[in-house]
């Protein structure tokens, strides 16, 4: 198999190097056949030997029911654990226990609700935006997400170092352009639909997934 692999490199590479100088378009297939289909990296690789946890915090209630930010929450931790990406996950349901306490009064810090759950770091991901519809008016589930990784051990944030307010994460879904949900229980499903894509999203950032599949995609 590895021989037959750089038989294939070796027969591609002469291509490759023509259609950079010619600018052809006839390696598709080819490429993709060597190289895999095309990938959306991850932005970065949690420590797998701290206890994680997700914190969905929403202090302008923008998420219009606590139900879906819990579906956002718990998508992203299933996926995580489901990717290898952690060993040890904090249950959704203590950590939603522990952010119902907080209030915008006395708001609690990241790493005082990751002490507060027994996390040694803390994916948090603040929620700027979660809409139905785009501006426009058409049916587009949007949302948008600031994201921190905060080492809990050691009081600091791990990730990312810039900008301060955290790595950004847009959020648009493919969705069919004759549909528009009608109030009541339409309307009810593809709100919950959108915050299980933004969770799904969310866990993205932290493993690399086929293009073709990745709800970062549109984003």
């Amino acid at each position: 198999m590895a021989r037959s692999l750089r038989t294939s490199l070796a027969l591609i590479a002469p291509l490759v190097l023509l259609c950079t100088m010619s600018g052809c378009n006839i390696l598709g297939p080819a490429y993709i056949f060597i190289a895999g289909p095309p990938k959306i990296q991850a932005e970065y690789d949690l420590d797998r030997s701290r206890t994680v946890a997700v914190v969905i915090d929403d202090p302008d209630s923008i998420v219009p029911s606590m139900g879906y930010r819990r579906v956002m929450l718990a998508t992203a931790q299933e996926l995580l654990a489901e990717k290898g990406k952690v060993r040890e996950v904090i249950d959704a349901r203590d950590t939603m226990s522990v952010l119902q306490r907080d209030s915008a009064q006395e708001r609690m810090s990241v790493v005082q609700i990751g002490r507060a759950i027994g996390a040694e770091q803390v994916v948090w991901a603040r929620v700027e935006g979660f809409n139905l519809a785009a501006a426009t008016g058409e049916f587009r589930p949007n949302a948008q997400l600031r994201i921190k990784v905060i080492d809990v051990t050691a009081n600091e944030r791990a990730w990312p170092t810039e900008p301060a307010a955290g790595y950004s994460l847009d959020v648009s879904m493919r969705v069919r352009s004759d549909f528009t949900p009608s109030p009541g229980p339409e309307q009810r499903a593809a709100m919950e639909e959108l915050a299980e894509y933004t969770g799904r999203a969310l866990a993205e950032v932290f493993y690399t997934v086929e293009k073709t599949f990745s709800a970062r995609a549109g984003s």
